[in-house]
């Protein structure tokens, strides 16, 4: 089962799950994902927040201010990275209507709260605006669609596999390639042969 943090839970929360905000949550509203902001629209470093749960989105401000966003058909997320700064877009169908930087060091933590907005907006579409958020299976990985555990930032499975072997199928394409010239290479091959031989013959004999 995948673990959420309720606003009566904050006491064994991490630290970004303790705050002012705490009193923003009905007793029945789950924190699906977070994520520290640090730095600000003109790449300062400053602390902000977003908080996700499965009704709305929370944004705290660098200056303290809050703002919210009913989950909602239309409600979409894009995350970007340039130049070892993230951003992250919030747009509904026709505009921008906010804006996060951060340093890639949260990008993590961008990626797990991106994936948790589209899985539940996703669900919302699927079953109407009062949809229950009921999948609470582990969430997937995007690479090899296996279970991840809670607030893992690595798939285990993808971890574990290791990377093809290229030398014996290199070797054969290599082989294929220089097949039409194998007599120019036993040629060449011989002549460096020789001429290895030839520099270690004495130079007195």
């Amino acid at each position: 089962m995948q673990h959420h943090h309720r606003a009566a839970d904050l006491g064994a929360a991490p630290r970004v799950l303790q705050g002012d905000w705490s009193q923003r949550l009905a007793s029945d509203e789950n924190v699906r994902a977070t994520l520290e902001v640090d730095l600000s629209e003109t790449l300062q470093f400053a602390s902000g927040l977003l908080v996700l749960s499965e009704r709305r989105l929370l944004a705290r401000n660098y200056d303290g201010a809050w703002r919210e966003w009913t989950l909602a058909p239309g409600l979409g997320l894009r995350l970007v990275d340039h130049g070892g700064v993230g951003t992250l877009e919030l747009h509904d169908d026709a505009r921008r209507i906010a804006l996060w930087r951060f340093t890639l060091a949260q990008n993590p933590a961008a990626q797990r709260l991106l994936r948790e907005f589209e899985r539940r907006i996703g669900q919302i579409v699927r079953g109407g605006w009062q949809a229950r958020d009921s999948d609470q299976g582990e969430p997937l990985c995007p690479v090899c669609q296996s279970e991840m555990p809670p607030d893992a930032e690595e798939c285990p499975v993808c971890a574990r596999a290791q990377p093809p072997q290229p030398s014996t199928w290199v070797l054969l394409r290599l082989w294929r390639f220089a097949r039409p010239y194998r007599k120019q290479l036993a040629a060449g091959f011989a002549l460096t042969l020789a001429s290895t031989a030839a520099t270690l013959v004495p130079p007195y004999l």
